[in-house]
């Protein structure tokens, strides 16, 4: 029995970790979200649809719009023509990769969560479709049986239900139908019940033990987006800065012009507005995270709901149906037994006094 719990545990974690990789390789076969927004969205993009079912904040890979604005304001540089404006090349495709990485994450969560619904719904069909299975084997064996009752007719079933499910296909692939073969996996007619119920006792605490461990890839994938959506924002920073650090003379005096004929304020609101545009995929980030843990909480709950259903159903119809059996069943029947010589010694007793002459018992 341990073996088999063994082995079956084993093959359900290595699943779930095929499960993943393959979910890697579905997402990577996959078109992405969003196309290179080099024109850079703002802060008054949050209000919109399309913003974060296009997942344009994480798809920033160019810096603030500012550095344009700069670019063009002064003369052109001939050191400069051709060059990123941050000056650094290598910089663009640092963030371009922390970029394509966040939105490889993100489609890998979403197929993850996907194809856990898909499976879900498989496994509940597998449900009902041993429910079918049973009862058209309690319909058989009612009608063979109709004129008996007992122990027999309740341990026929199982042994017929056992080689049903083995000859089945649906065994290597359905949850329902694999936990039955192992709960029914060895399974005699004078087998001890407390064998077949310490069997399934012990599969459930492997089901719920396997449920939140196969969750583990997804929430360390979950952990990583925000740590990429802040790597983003911390090179688009870097990038925008060192950006205005390499500006020419004559392009830093133009870009002061503005600042001597026009609200300070307003020109100081210029700047700071397309930094703060630039913090926009780690909130983007943090918002895909919160949505994809609420989405599998709803999923993890369907789970659930299985898993306890399952437990209840066969529980229901296969586990209270044995017939009594207990580690104490030898000694209880053994103090029935002298309780039962005892009483036919005083019956006995009694009937020999009452049988017995009243000469005899005033001499006695």
């Amino acid at each position: 029995m341990s073996y088999g719990l063994r082995r079956y545990e084993t093959l359900h974690r290595l699943w779930w970790l095929v499960f993943f990789l393959l979910c890697l390789c579905v997402a990577s076969f996959l078109p992405g979200f969003s196309s290179d927004s080099r024109g850079g969205p703002s802060l008054a993009d949050l209000g919109k649809v399309s913003f974060w079912t296009g997942l344009e904040g994480v798809g920033m890979t160019s810096p603030a719009p500012v550095l344009a604005g700069v670019k063009q304001a002064g003369t052109e540089d001939p050191d400069q023509s051709g060059r990123d404006p941050s000056g650094k090349t290598g910089l663009r495709d640092d963030i371009s990769m922390v970029g394509g990485t966040l939105l490889f994450f993100i489609r890998v969560g979403v197929i993850f969560l996907i194809l856990r619904m898909v499976w879900l719904a498989v496994q509940f069909a597998g449900r009902y479709m041993l429910q079918l299975i049973m009862s058209e084997i309690k319909g058989l064996e009612h009608s063979e049986h109709s004129g008996g009752a007992g122990a027999e007719s309740l341990l026929l079933p199982m042994q017929a239900l056992d080689a049903r499910i083995r000859r089945s296909v649906l065994s290597f692939f359905l949850h329902p139908f694999i936990r039955l073969q192992l709960t029914l996996s060895g399974f005699r007619p004078n087998a001890s019940p407390e064998n077949v119920l310490e069997r399934e006792r012990r599969a459930v605490e492997a089901d719920w033990r396997i449920l939140y461990g196969s969750w583990g890839p997804f929430r360390c994938l979950l952990w990583s987006l925000p740590i990429l959506g802040l790597a983003q924002t911390v090179l688009l920073l870097v990038a925008q800065f060192h950006g205005m650090a390499v500006m020419s003379s004559a392009q830093a005096s133009a870009s002061a012009k503005p600042l001597m004929n026009s609200d300070i304020q307003k020109q100081i609101l210029g700047i700071v507005k397309p930094t703060l545009d630039l913090l926009l995929p780690l909130i983007q980030a943090v918002g895909v995270v919160f949505f994809l843990q609420l989405a599998s909480i709803f999923v993890r709950a369907c789970e659930e709901l299985y898993l306890s259903s399952l437990d209840a159903f066969l529980y229901d119809k296969i586990l209270s149906r044995l017939p009594f059996g207990a580690n104490d069943s030898v000694l209880i029947l053994e103090t029935l037994q002298r309780h039962l010589r005892e009483l036919s010694a005083a019956f006995a007793r009694l009937e020999k006094k009452a049988t017995m002459p009243m000469g005899a018992e005033r001499l006695r």
